[in-house]
C-alpha cells in the first residue's frame, strides 16, 4: 500500500508517494516520475539512488557502495517500484548508470548493476579513473593522504589505523568501463549536467525538469564533507562555495523563468524546496566553523598543528572518522592561507624526518578580520557575476 506524505513540506506539484515499507519514494516532476530507493551506503550512512525515466528506458542515478546489504537494499527497491507503482518495470530497462561523483558510497554498485542491466557507465571525466581504475587510485592517492596525515601531525604508528579507518583501499570495489566521460554542460533527453566540485574533483549535478538531483553538494540538514585541494584537486572550500553560488543562482533562475521553485533531491537526507535559503544557511554554518578555527588559533598561547586544532575543534573519537576531521580543518585551514589570515611557522626546521606544520593567526582578534565567506563570495563575483566591460 503506498500514501501520500502529508509532512514532505514539498509542493504539491511534485506529489510524493511513499511505498508501504518506506523504502522508495515516487515524485512526480515535470519531466517525469522519479523514484528515490534509499539504501545503507556505509555502516553508518544510508543513501538515496534514484530512478529517472529516459526515452529508451530509466537511468539509475547513483548505485549503492557495492556490498551485499547495499545490493540487497537497492534489489528491494527495484521491487517494490515494480510491484507498488510500474509493473512494467524491469532492471533490464536501466540503460545507463549516471554517477553524481566517484566516492565509494555512490559507485561502489556500479559493477554490479552495470554488468546486471548491460547498462552503460557515465561520470565525470575528472573521476573516471576511480571507476574503471580503482586500486591503481588507492595505492597512489593513499601515499598523497599519508604525507597530509603526517604534515597534520599524527604519529606515524597512528597514520595507518586512520587510512584503514577511512576505507579507500584498493580491492574495495569492483572496478567498471566507463561508457562516456562528462564534462558538464551536456544534455541527454530532459537531463543536463552540471559541473559542480567541491565535495569531488567531478561532482556533477544533474537538471531535471523541475528538480535537480544534487549529490552531495547540498544537504538538507549537515554541511558536506570538503577536502583540501593539496589532498584532491578540484575540491576544497573555495571551489565548495563557488559551487554553492552556481546552484543557487541556477534555482533563482528557474524560479524566475517558470513561476515555481526548483527542488533539489539530494544523495543523502530530505529533499530540499527552498535551495536559496538552504545555501545561505549552509554558508553561515560554513563560516561560523571558520571563525571556530581562527577563534581556537587566536587564544592558543603556540603555534598549533592541524591534529591539536582539530582536537581543540571537534574530535568525536571515532576510529572512521578522524580522517574525515582532519580533512575538513585541513579544507579550512588552507582557505584561511590563502586569504592571507594565517601563516605556516618554523618552516625552516621542516624536515623529512620532521614535517609537521604549525599555524598561528595574523591577527590578534578575530573581529577584526572580514568574514571570510564574504571574501570569497567578492572573488565569485569578480568571477561570475561582474558586469562585462
Amino acid at each position: 500500500m503506498t500514501y501520500t506524505d502529508p509532512n514532505s513540506g514539498l509542493t504539491e506539484s511534485l506529489r510524493p508517494v511513499v511505498s508501504s515499507t518506506g523504502a522508495v519514494v515516487q515524485f512526480h516532476t515535470s519531466a517525469g516520475i522519479v523514484y528515490q530507493i534509499q539504501a545503507h551506503v556505509l555502516p553508518y550512512l544510508t543513501g538515496s539512488v534514484y530512478l529517472a525515466p529516459s526515452e529508451d528506458g530509466w537511468v539509475l542515478i547513483d548505485s549503492g557502495c557495492g556490498d551485499s546489504t547495499s545490493n540487497a537494499d537497492l534489489e528491494r527497491g527495484f521491487e517494490i517500484v515494480r510491484g507498488e507503482f510500474d509493473a512494467s518495470f524491469k532492471i533490464e530497462k536501466i540503460r545507463r548508470v549516471v554517477l553524481t561523483h566517484a566516492h565509494v558510497d555512490h559507485f561502489g554498485g556500479v559493477y554490479e548493476w552495470s554488468r546486471r542491466c548491460g547498462a552503460e557507465v557515465w561520470v565525470h571525466a575528472f573521476e573516471s579513473r576511480l571507476v574503471n581504475s580503482y586500486d591503481t587510485c588507492a595505492r597512489v592517492e593513499n601515499l598523497r593522504y599519508e604525507r597530509f596525515l603526517l604534515e597534520a601531525g599524527v604519529p606515524s604508528e597512528d597514520v595507518q589505523p586512520i587510512l584503514d579507518g577511512f576505507g579507500f583501499r584498493p580491492g574495495r570495489v569492483r572496478e567498471a568501463e566507463v561508457s562516456r566521460k562528462l564534462y558538464g554542460g551536456e544534455t541527454f533527453g530532459a537531463m543536463k549536467f552540471l559541473y559542480l566540485p567541491g565535495h569531488s574533483s567531478g561532482h556533477l549535478a544533474i537538471l531535471f525538469g523541475d528538480v535537480v538531483f544534487s549529490g552531495d553538494l547540498l544537504l538538507s540538514k549537515t554541511l558536506t564533507q570538503i577536502w583540501p585541494t593539496r589532498m584532491t584537486p578540484q575540491t576544497g572550500a573555495l571551489n565548495y562555495i563557488f559551487s554553492l553560488k552556481k546552484l543557487e543562482k541556477i534555482a533563482i533562475s528557474f524560479e524566475v523563468r517558470f513561476g515555481k521553485k526548483l527542488t533539489a533531491l539530494p544523495a543523502h537526507e530530505e529533499p530540499i524546496e527552498d535551495i536559496p535559503r538552504r545555501v545561505e544557511t549552509v554558508l553561515r554554518g560554513t563560516e561560523r566553523r571558520n571563525q571556530r578555527l581562527t577563534t581556537v588559533l587566536r587564544d592558543s598561547e603556540t603555534p598549533l598543528s592541524l591534529l591539536e586544532l582539530t582536537r581543540k575543534m571537534y574530535w568525536n573519537g571515532r576510529p572512521n572518522r578522524e580522517f574525515f576531521a582532519l580533512s575538513d580543518v585541513g579544507s579550512r585551514v588552507e582557505l584561511l592561507l590563502q586569504l592571507g589570515l594565517l601563516e605556516i611557522v618554523d618552516s625552516e626546521r621542516l624536515t623529512r624526518e620532521s614535517p609537521v606544520l604549525r599555524y598561528r593567526t595574523l591577527f590578534s582578534n578575530a573581529e577584526t578580520t572580514e568574514n571570510t565567506v564574504q571574501q570569497v563570495l567578492r572573488m565569485y563575483l569578480a568571477c561570475y557575476d561582474s558586469d562585462t566591460i
